[in-house]
């Protein structure tokens, strides 16, 4: 895989990506375990076909500046699969990803740097992590204005153990949107936040979008979607079932699909 500039206006492109996870490295199995098989299985031991899960199949794609891009697809169809890897988490078996500029991608609410830290001390630690471009003066004022619009007060000295979901939410979430980025992932991002702070969110999140260079946001809110993409790919069966600019149509498929209309054998992928 590689990760190169493409043209000026490119930020993202993906080309033929597989990703499949060995299901035998995920059993856990002791030592004393692969030891017995191998005692008792020996050829099939070591020449046995292993176990296989497909979890993104021949997936490409391009972004461009101002893309503001809905993945939609039922669990288990790869989405957050994908993110990891353009974000570099996960490298996949096969494939291409060039990357032009930061990417700063947010896979959970309920993050943090060290549970026994207090909140204020994890918000400097998280900044210092996705935003390690900003001069110290810079990334202070950021996060002292990040951890203002969270309302956690007299909290922000507590320890991040102590927090609720709706406080991890809080913290989390005003602290990744204190600056843009080229590639922004949002990934559910306001799981677990109340709903008071969500409506107060949607305005400092609508900003952060807009003023980053492409924006890949994964939600099952329908309305959000609507509000905020200007393009959709569905992913079903982790593959691309569907990649345009018509978001309804997407929806009405995504809808369709999870009540299981792909079945009738009425869907194309365009």
């Amino acid at each position: 895989m590689t990760s190169t500039t493409t043209s000026s206006d490119h930020i993202l492109e993906i080309r033929n990506l597989h990703l499949s996870f060995d299901l035998d490295l995920q059993k856990g199995h002791t030592i004393r375990d692969a030891f017995v098989n191998l005692i008792n299985h020996p050829v099939q031991s070591i020449l046995g076909k292993r176990e296989v899960h497909p979890v993104l199949k021949d997936i490409s794609l391009n972004l461009k500046k101002g893309d503001k891009l809905a993945l939609i697809g039922e669990n288990g169809s790869g989405k957050t699969s994908l993110c990891r890897c353009i974000a570099g988490m996960i490298v996949p078996q096969q494939g291409t990803i060039n990357r032009v500029g930061s990417i700063q991608a947010v896979f959970s609410t309920a993050s943090a740097i060290h549970f026994s830290l207090t909140g204020r001390e994890n918000a400097y630690l998280l900044g210092e992590l996705i935003f390690p471009h900003l001069s110290k003066k810079e990334l202070s004022s950021r996060i002292e204005e990040a951890l203002d619009f969270s309302e956690l007060g007299k909290f922000l000295e507590a320890p991040f153990y102590t927090y609720s979901r709706g406080m991890q939410a809080r913290l989390f979430l005003s602290v990744v949107t204190a600056y843009p980025t080229e590639l922004l992932i949002l990934d559910e991002v306001y799981d677990g936040a109340d709903e008071f702070f969500q409506v107060k969110m949607q305005s400092r999140m609508h900003d952060v979008i807009k003023n980053s260079g492409a924006v890949i946001f994964i939600s099952h809110n329908a309305e959000l979607v609507s509000e905020v993409c200007n393009r959709a790919i569905v992913l079903h069966e982790n593959e691309v079932l569907f990649d345009g600019e018509n978001i309804p149509k997407a929806l009405a498929l995504y809808k369709a699909l999870h009540y299981g209309g792909q079945k009738t054998g009425q869907f194309s992928k365009t």
